[in-house]
């Protein structure tokens, strides 16, 4: 079953997968979204093999590994300025370097700067960019904070990974040793890296849906932690990102308001509150009990995981990775 949920301007968001008899979440394949439509009829079938598509439904097409012919020169630019940068000792994969392109478009600075925020992360978070320990520290997190995490997944319609939160079951009072922040920004990290499985899905962004409703002031949160975690990681790791903030009331656009001015630019355009739902999105996740829906959880996110880890070790910046152009 599918639910329509809609904006306070009564457009179609998208359609938040309920939970059938399976227990398995809908991968989002019937979802109302907005996307930009692609104009079939300027395409010749020769222009549409030289073009990566906006939204690629197929998780396992090839093209969603693509890169334009622009976006390769400048990977190999970026790769070129910090392999040979006597201040980073971290290098990166080709696919790090890809990655910083399409998000920096080509920006040296910008991706200069990154690189050396990813490695001040990498090394303070003791970050080993490996299967094992992303799983050990999603499922170290999950368990800190149960409620927070509700659902991941693709979603064909939108061509890119979706998370389902409940942001008012974040408390930083359970953040309450080092060893605990530690393991909630490493998971983080994770969960961007999960994020940006390939070229396509960092091209388009990831999606997250946000339940807002029961924040109140009483929790008394620490917000230099928050801080910590855009100045620390949001504001390095490249990705893009869209936030929907379902049923948010005074405190949270109190928050968001805040926020706005703190996040880095890249989100500021794309952070947008005011859905509704008919009930709280918890309710269609966490099915049929936490610990299963957990479990449900931490599998796909390693799955994803893994996904990313192996585009990496096939990927490389040469020429047969090129295309034309995406599709606008």
């Amino acid at each position: 079953m599918n639910l329509e949920a809609r904006h306070e301007d009564g457009d179609d968001v998208t359609a938040v997968p309920a939970i059938g008899d399976n227990n398995a979440p809908v991968d989002g394949a019937n979802q109302n979204v907005l996307v930009e439509e692609d104009d079939e009829s300027d395409n010749s079938e020769e222009d549409e093999e030289d073009t990566i598509p906006r939204v690629i439904e197929n998780i396992d097409d090839p093209r969603r590994m693509k890169l334009t012919q622009e976006e390769r020169v400048w990977a190999l630019e970026i790769k070129e300025m910090i392999e040979n940068s006597p201040e980073l000792d971290t290098k990166y994969n080709d696919f790090m370097y890809a990655q910083m392109a399409i998000i920096t478009k080509g920006d040296l600075e910008d991706a200069m700067n990154r690189a050396h925020g990813l490695q001040d992360f990498r090394r303070e978070y003791k970050i080993l960019d490996t299967l094992e320990q992303g799983h050990m520290c999603m499922k170290k997190f999950i368990e800190i904070l149960p409620l927070h995490w509700l659902s991941f997944s693709f979603s064909p319609s939108e061509g890119t990974y979706i998370l389902v939160h409940d942001v008012s079951k974040i408390d930083t009072n359970l953040l309450n040793t080092v060893s605990k922040v530690e393991t909630w920004m490493a998971a983080s990290y994770y969960l961007h890296t999960s994020f940006s499985a390939d070229m396509a899905c960092i091209r388009r962004g990831c999606i997250s849906m946000a339940e807002c409703e029961g924040m109140d002031w009483t929790k008394k949160q620490d917000f230099k932690l928050i801080q910590a975690m855009i100045s620390q990681l949001l504001t390095v790791y490249p990705f893009i990102g869209e936030f929907r903030g379902f049923h948010t009331g005074t405190v949270f656009n109190v928050l968001a308001s805040i926020l706005r001015r703190i996040l880095p630019s890249d989100f500021k355009d794309t952070f947008r509150t005011g859905y509704r739902f008919e009930g709280r999105l918890d309710s269609f996740y966490l099915i049929p009990d936490v610990p299963t829906a957990n479990r449900r959880l931490i599998s796909r996110l390693c799955e994803t995981l893994k996904r990313r880890y192996d585009n990496e070790q096939n990927f490389f910046l040469t020429e047969e990775n090129g295309a034309v152009q995406v599709a606008r």
